[in-house]
């Protein structure tokens, strides 16, 4: 027992190792597009990729340990009346459902990363014109999008009914959305202002007592570069209740 978790630790420890190694090589990028694609991997991958590899190897102790002790099964009752999993299972259900967060969470690394080379290529490379509104607006969806789907495949990974999730998760959105509503209206505001684009980054606004040069537009507030280099963090639902005076465009 104790000669199965040295091994498993010692083996984590190694697999840690080489592949933070070889992912942090990889990802030092180069001239080029492939080189770009390399940094944005290597930025994301290292740091997933090592929790990934902790996970599996506790799971696979803490299931040792269950067959050594020979604990007995969690009895969860299914709708005939009958056991349905074990510790065992439980323990695999869990090593899953954090799995598909670890590559969730990679993911998400990936398309912020991503973003940050089209940014640099906006700003860099003359032959290619691109919305660095745009590329922000689409970042944030994306991350938001892909956090969703991670937690309901997790959930079902967990062996969640999800339809009962989805009924419920239905009446407690409504709830937060009542008791979060300025969040929402911000949230919201963003979208507007994404897709309606009555200013870009880079534009310089006067709406009321705001007045900065836009640096970055997200999906809940807009930052603004005041004229003494602060900056200003302005909630989205403000531009949705107040007129714009002035846009310069610089």
């Amino acid at each position: 027992m104790l000669t199965f978790i040295v091994i498993t630790i010692g083996l984590a420890l190694a697999l840690h190792l080489l592949l933070f190694g070889i992912t942090k090589l990889f990802g030092k990028g180069g001239e080029g597009t492939l080189g770009d694609i390399r940094s944005a991997i290597g930025a994301s991958l290292p740091t997933p990729l090592g929790v990934a590899i902790w996970v599996i190897a506790s799971t696979l102790i803490a299931q040792k340990l269950v067959e050594h002790f020979a604990w007995s099964p969690i009895d969860l009752e299914s709708s005939e009346g009958e056991s349905v999993i074990t510790i065992d299972i439980l323990i695999s259900m869990i090593r899953t459902g954090l799995l598909v967060i670890i590559t969730t969470w990679f993911v998400a690394r990936g398309v912020r990363a991503f973003s940050s080379i089209l940014n640099n290529w906006h700003h860099s490379k003359d032959t290619i014109e691109l919305d660095t509104t745009a590329i922000q607006a689409l970042a944030s969806v994306g991350v938001v999008i892909t956090w969703v789907v991670g937690f309901i495949v997790t959930l079902q990974s967990l062996g969640f009914n999800m339809n009962a999730v989805i009924t419920i998760g239905g009446i407690g959105g409504a709830g937060i959305a009542f008791a979060s509503k300025d969040v929402v209206a911000n949230f919201f505001g963003g979208i507007v202002v994404m897709l309606n684009r009555p200013f870009k980054i880079g534009d310089h606004i006067v709406s009321g007592k705001i007045d900065g040069k836009v640096m970055r537009i997200g999906l809940y507030a807009t930052y603004l570069e005041t004229e003494n280099g602060d900056t200003l963090y302005v909630p989205n639902s403000i531009f949705n209740n107040s007129e714009i005076l002035t846009v310069n465009v610089t």
